[in-house]
């Protein structure tokens, strides 16, 4: 039986396609058996080799925006916008607490030395420090600490990890590309709120004391959200917000960075789900993103099944 790779690729909230991936190309019967993931590829990744896909899936399509929100320990001293713990202990339940070398399949994930650019792969040690230096997008998760090095999100230098997945030594790479389609709109923070979308605060009273108080903390929440998204929503392409700026420029630089390595190693087969809409961090959009990465897959089935049956020829 031949070796299967998949490179899952980087993403963010767009990442939830990889789940529609994996999913319809078990229904055509192809079942990877080695697995490479940067960033929120690393995440859904592992759920995968760790045989959590389905528990992962019903977790993210439950979402709503005040969930992700939820998750979200903002932070401005730790080198991101956001700590990171509280959505890790979170996902840890998801994907599986555990080390990558005891893990269902081989695993590896991809991070990179925030001081020298090295570019490191996790094959071994713990999973939930593996993937969380995979994803800590700079910026916007702080950097992770392990041993004498401080790592970062892998797509800095190996957006889709395609030559990890050839170095475990596959007959065949499926690669999965979440930035092959142009983006149409503007992104934002989940959570989007106007100044006139606010909890209008009763009177205080015996009855509803605890009520009102309640709804005084909401809306002062909502009031603290708003101000965060017009400080770090794209806003307008006149004046970018400072999220704007640090997403579209790690975007710019992963595109060329990423058309590079895949003219000098490309994929045997290469999936592009057009989850172009969904923001970086949509992630409550999970069903949409899964929807196009199933669609993806169809659309590609032909290709797929005569490469397959090219192989076993």
């Amino acid at each position: 039986m031949a070796n299967i790779g998949i490179a899952l690729g980087s993403g963010a909230a767009k990442g939830w396609a990889h789940i529609g991936v994996l999913n319809e190309l078990a229904k055509m019967g192809i079942r990877p058996n080695k697995v490479a993931g940067c960033s929120i590829g690393a995440v859904v990744g592992a759920a995968y080799a760790q045989n959590n896909l389905d528990d992962l899936q019903q977790w993210v399509s439950s979402f709503s925006s005040w969930d992700v929100l939820g998750l979200m320990d903002l932070s401005w001293r730790k080198g991101g916008l956001i700590g990171g713990e509280r959505v890790f202990d979170v996902m840890q339940q998801h994907i599986g607490d555990l080390d990558i070398e005891k893990m269902n399949l081989p695993f590896a994930a991809v991070a990179t030395d925030l001081y020298n650019g090295q570019e490191i792969w996790f094959q071994k040690g713990s999973l939930r420090h593996a993937v969380r230096a995979s994803c800590s997008m700079p910026g916007i998760l702080p950097p992770v600490k392990i041993g004498e090095r401080w790592l970062v999100d892998g797509a800095v230098v190996n957006p889709v990890p395609i030559s990890v997945s050839r170095a475990m030594g596959v007959d065949l790479v499926i690669a999965v590309d979440l930035y092959g389609h142009r983006k149409t709109r503007l992104e934002q923070l989940p959570v989007s709120l106007s100044s006139s979308d606010k909890v209008v605060e009763g009177k205080h009273d015996k009855d509803r004391g605890q009520e009102v108080g309640f709804m005084d903390l909401l809306a002062r929440g909502r009031e603290y959200v708003s101000g965060l998204t017009d400080k770090f929503s794209l806003g307008n392409n006149s004046q970018p917000g400072m999220l704007a700026v640090m997403s579209q420029s790690m975007d710019i630089l992963e595109q060329r960075h990423k058309r590079i390595r895949l003219m000098g190693d490309p994929p045997d087969l290469l999936i592009t789900p057009n989850v172009a809409d969904i923001g970086t961090m949509e992630f409550h959009r999970a069903d949409e993103a899964i929807a196009a990465g199933e669609f993806a897959v169809k659309q590609v089935a032909h290709i797929i099944e005569a490469r397959f049956a090219e192989r076993h020829a």
